[in-house]
């Protein structure tokens, strides 16, 4: 897989003032985990060169996320004829099952600060559903994700700082574009990614999720990654539509951008003669 599935329970993790730390220490375990099994023989090694923490460091995070109870580690000694005998671990990390989101694979070679990287992690779990728009003052952040205001304050700091959040009217929404939305599937998510990255290069906020839109919007345009400049993929017909857009864009307003006005009227008149005759059911007598 190219995503690793990221549940928002991690705001829940107690494990004190190193919890961003910690948190991107067991997220990058996740991503170097079989997704089928949930098992991973990652290295402290591997994990020092992903996250940029040293080993020492590694083991503590590691340490304390075992005796929370958020990793189950299993150390075996093995006999190596270089070293002699060395311990190796492997990691279980209960799947998820509900209340997640997709983060990109891509966003583990970035080089993060690994306290930035689980903080940007956190500030995900708290975006309204299927955005990357947090609509809360800072404490009220903090006080959701876990952290102290000052500690919270300092990290929103370093991340508008470093281009990773933006600040907007009640909020801020993340800039990253890792994030792909729980609620769809992978060519779902790709073509909505594609509306969002267009929304975020033009300065405005990514329309919300819109199920109907998004079912019209796959009849025509569903290849993911595409050159942009390719005629058949999305952005093309976008760049070339949308030279200037409003402050607000929802779904629909593209599908009306995008000449599918007539196809989605369908879906919507269908969708509410489907109430009608559900009505009409309940009320026929048998």
């Amino acid at each position: 897989m190219n995503y690793t599935v990221i549940p928002k329970s991690i705001v829940n993790f107690q494990t004190g003032n190193s919890k961003p730390i910690d948190i991107y220490v067991w997220a990058t375990i996740k991503y170097c985990s079989n997704h089928k099994t949930n098992i991973s023989h990652v290295t402290e090694e591997k994990l020092s060169l992903l996250t940029g923490l040293d080993e020492r460091t590694i083991r503590r995070s590691i340490k304390r996320l075992k005796d929370a109870g958020y990793l189950t580690v299993q150390t075996i000694v093995k006999e190596d004829a270089d070293r002699g005998f060395i311990k190796r671990n492997s990691y279980y990390i209960k799947p998820a099952n509900k209340d997640y989101f997709f983060l990109d694979n891509s966003f583990f070679k970035r080089n993060y600060p690994a306290k930035i990287a689980g903080f940007l992690l956190l500030l995900k779990s708290v975006c309204l559903n299927n955005t990357d728009t947090i609509q809360w003052r800072n404490s009220q952040i903090a006080k959701s994700i876990g952290l102290s205001r000052n500690t919270t304050t300092a990290l929103i700091k370093e991340c508008l700082q470093l281009g990773l959040i933006k600040q907007i009217a009640k909020g801020y929404e993340l800039t990253v574009d890792c994030f792909i939305n729980s609620s769809v599937k992978k060519t779902n998510a790709g073509i909505y990614k594609e509306i969002c990255d267009f929304c975020k290069v033009k300065g405005i906020t990514a329309p919300k999720w819109d199920k109907r839109a998004m079912s019209v919007l796959l009849t025509k345009y569903n290849a993911i990654g595409l050159s942009r400049t390719e005629p058949i993929s999305i952005t093309y017909q976008l760049d070339k539509r949308c030279k200037n857009l409003p402050e607000k864009v929802s779904l629909p307003y593209f599908i009306k951008i995008l000449d599918m006005q007539e196809q989605y009227n369908a879906v919507i008149e269908q969708v509410e003669q489907n109430k009608l005759d559900k009505e009409e059911f309940r009320g026929f007598a048998f």
